[in-house]
C-alpha cells in the first residue's frame, strides 16, 4: 500500500510539471510574438531581428483578397522590416491553440490590428524553433479575413471630376466600393511621379489600376526598361510595380484594390508633405 501511494505521488507530480511546463512555454512564445510585432511596429529592426531565426528557411505568408505575397528567407523578410515607419500598433490577440514539442513549436491566433494605418481582422499562426533554449520563430502566415469583405454594400455613382478630396491623403478618391478605389487625376504636366514613390518596394507603384484617360497622355515605365504612352480616349491596366511620367496636362480616372491603392497614397502623400516641408 505504501508503495502504491509513493507511486500515485510522483506521477501526480510529473503531471503537474508538464501541466506547469507547458503553460511556461506557451507564456514565452505569446511574449516573443507580442515582442516581435511591437519591435516591427517601431522599426527597431535589430530587436525584431533578434525574435526570428536567421536562417535560409525563414519565411512570411500574406494572404488577403488580392492574392498570396511570400517572403523567403531572413536577408529579404529583414530588409523589408527596415523600411517601415513607426507607428502606434493597436493590437488585440485571442483563440491562442498551441502545439509544442521539444525544439519545434505551432500556434494559431485570432488578431486585430491596426496595421497600415487600416483595422483589420486576420487570422494567423507561427511555426517556431527552440535554439540555444530560446524560441525563434521560422514561419509566419497572416490571413487578413476583413479583406474579403466586400466593403460598401450599396451602389454608387458620381460625376468623375466631382469626387471629393480623401481626408486621408488628400487626393480626389474614394475607397470602400466593393473593396475597391476610384480615382480622378488631373496632372499638369510636365511631371514625373517617380520621386513621390519613394519608400514603396522598388521605389515604384506597387498597386495595379485600371482605368481610362479623358484627355492628354502619360508615359508608363516598367522594371527592366519598358514604356507605353496611354492616350485620350484608350482605357488601361497598368500592373504593378510601374511609374509614370506626364510630359503634358493629362485627366484620367483609374479603379484601384483598396489595400494595394491605400498603401500607395498614403506614401505619396507622405513625400509630398515632406517635399513641401523642405522648401518652406
Amino acid at each position: 500500500m505504501k508503495q502504491f501511494f509513493i507511486v500515485t505521488i510522483i506521477l501526480f507530480s510529473l503531471g503537474c510539471n508538464t501541466a506547469t511546463d507547458k503553460k511556461s512555454e506557451e507564456a514565452a512564445i505569446a511574449k516573443l510574438l507580442y515582442n516581435e510585432s511591437h519591435f516591427a511596429a517601431k522599426g527597431d529592426s535589430a530587436q525584431w531581428a533578434g525574435c526570428w531565426l536567421n536562417s535560409e528557411e525563414t519565411s512570411f505568408m500574406y494572404t488577403n483578397a488580392e492574392g498570396v505575397n511570400t517572403v523567403k528567407g531572413f536577408a529579404p523578410l529583414a530588409q523589408f522590416i527596415a523600411t517601415v515607419e513607426p507607428f502606434e500598433l493597436k493590437l488585440k490577440r485571442d483563440n491562442y491553440n498551441y502545439t509544442i514539442g521539444n525544439d519545434v513549436a505551432f500556434v494559431s491566433f485570432d488578431q486585430q490590428d491596426n496595421w497600415g494605418g487600416t483595422d483589420r481582422n486576420k487570422k494567423e499562426t507561427r511555426t517556431l524553433r527552440k535554439v540555444n533554449g530560446e524560441w525563434k520563430i521560422t514561419h509566419a502566415s497572416i490571413v487578413e479575413l476583413s479583406s474579403f469583405n466586400t466593403g460598401q454594400s450599396t451602389s454608387y455613382h458620381m460625376q468623375a471630376n466631382k469626387i471629393p478630396q480623401n481626408p486621408r491623403n488628400g487626393f480626389t478618391n474614394i475607397s470602400g466600393l466593393g473593396g475597391m478605389s476610384i480615382s480622378y487625376m488631373e496632372v499638369p504636366g510636365p511631371a514625373d511621379f517617380t520621386p513621390f514613390f519613394k519608400g514603396l518596394p522598388d521605389d515604384m507603384c506597387s498597386s495595379p489600376h485600371w482605368g481610362y484617360v479623358i484627355d492628354g497622355s502619360l508615359r508608363i515605365k516598367y522594371p527592366g526598361g519598358k514604356e507605353e504612352v496611354v492616350n485620350a480616349g484608350e482605357v488601361f491596366y497598368w500592373p504593378a510595380p510601374h511609374t509614370g511620367v506626364v510630359e503634358k496636362n493629362v485627366k484620367f480616372i483609374d479603379f484601384s484594390p483598396d489595400g494595394k491603392f491605400n498603401t500607395v497614397m498614403d506614401q505619396l502623400a507622405k513625400n509630398m508633405k515632406e517635399g513641401a516641408d523642405k522648401t518652406q
